[in-house]
């Protein structure tokens, strides 16, 4: 997503993750660690070349709020400039953010808002945009500080679409949304029962013809997260029955995955070595089909490409995994890659569109 952020504009392109709340991006000076940040993102944001930046105080009611939704053990204060500051760890450290807490003009079409958002100082992160919008539940989001502007967002929902191919475009829509265009169903959105996030009931997973799940469990709806994660025992179940599936055609289980939380297969000819080139695979109508059903009757019968992907070091990988020390089940975006998604807030529910983009 585009983010035009101070005046003089500076234009970003920030990842959208609904699996968080905070919002930031990389900025000058960078005084510890900066990320490389690529050229199609813009160039790094310098709060001191706005004429509208205002650092957020340490005594402020903001910056309270925002230790008390972080969880942030220690006083979040820059006690010389009196600035207040977060950090903010994603995944199980795969990326971090430190920095300061400031306030800022943000365009959207031909209207302004006051956004408050991290001034990134000190970054891990591995993709190439500039930062990270968080859509969470938390009054410090993006998108909940948007909704506190109505003349800008007339009704409280967004809507995405991921393509399964990054070379192609997709699409985000702050508000109003075309109701009939979701094909897949709607259902309930609720906020989770234990992080400022938005969640589903997950009511059904059917792989290769077999009903894994017959009781209700509540799924995030994490756009940051790349693999949907399981409960253990789901994720067993779901193990066992695609491997038989895959064994069907030659592929059999790595040894290597068995080590790790997720799922990948390599047929015999394929096995070289971990040293060696695997040939990508390629046979996708040959894959065994999944589908994911939610209450209400929504239901996400996914495409191959959307299950499966390939990895030249381990084989051909399952987009599904187990993380017990998430404590939740997650809804990943290579899942829903290619679908159009909408969160409708106001209406409390959740949209699925086939093929969107």
């Amino acid at each position: 997503m585009a983010v035009s952020l101070g005046k003089p504009p500076v234009v970003n392109l920030v990842a959208i993750d609904t699996g968080s709340t905070l919002s930031w991006v990389q900025c000058q000076p960078c005084a510890v660690h900066c990320h490389t940040q690529s050229a199609k993102a813009g160039p790094i944001f310098d709060p001191g070349r706005s004429y509208t930046s205002r650092r957020v105080r340490c005594s402020s009611v903001k910056c309270g709020e925002l230790r008390y939704d972080l969880r942030l053990q220690q006083a979040n204060c820059m006690e010389k400039e009196d600035s207040c500051t977060y950090s903010v760890t994603y995944g199980n450290g795969w990326a971090y953010s430190v920095g300061k807490m400031v306030t800022d003009t943000l365009r959207i079409g031909d209207s302004f808002m006051d956004l408050m958002f991290g001034c990134s100082m000190d970054v891990k992160y591995s993709e190439f945009e500039a930062g990270i919008f968080g859509f969470g539940s938390s009054s410090f989001s993006f998108f909940e500080q948007l909704a506190g502007y109505p003349d800008i967002l007339s009704y409280k929902a967004f809507s995405y679409c991921l393509p399964t191919d990054e070379t192609k475009p997709g699409y985000m829509i702050l508000g109003r949304y075309d109701r009939a265009a979701m094909d897949g169903g709607y259902t309930p959105l609720f906020r989770s029962i234990n992080r400022p996030t938005y969640s589903l009931t997950m009511e059904m997973l059917i792989a290769n013809g077999q009903r894994l799940v017959t009781s209700s469990s509540e799924m995030i709806v994490d756009s940051g997260a790349q693999r949907t994660s399981l409960w253990p025992s789901t994720f067993a179940l779901l193990d066992k029955t695609i491997t038989q599936a895959m064994s069907s055609i030659g592929y059999h289980r790595t040894s290597r995955a068995r080590q790790e939380s997720y799922i990948c297969y390599l047929s015999e000819h394929d096995y070289s070595g971990w040293n060696g080139t695997i040939t990508p695979f390629s046979n996708w109508s040959a894959l065994p089909l999944l589908e994911i059903g939610f209450a209400g009757g929504a239901a996400l019968a996914l495409p191959p490409r959307n299950v499966f992907y390939n990895d030249p070091h381990r084989g051909l990988c399952m987009t599904f995994a187990q993380n017990p020390a998430l404590r939740s089940q997650i809804l990943g975006n290579r899942v829903t890659r290619s679908f159009g998604t909408t969160f409708d807030i106001q209406g409390k529910q959740f949209g699925f569109k086939y093929a969107a983009c």
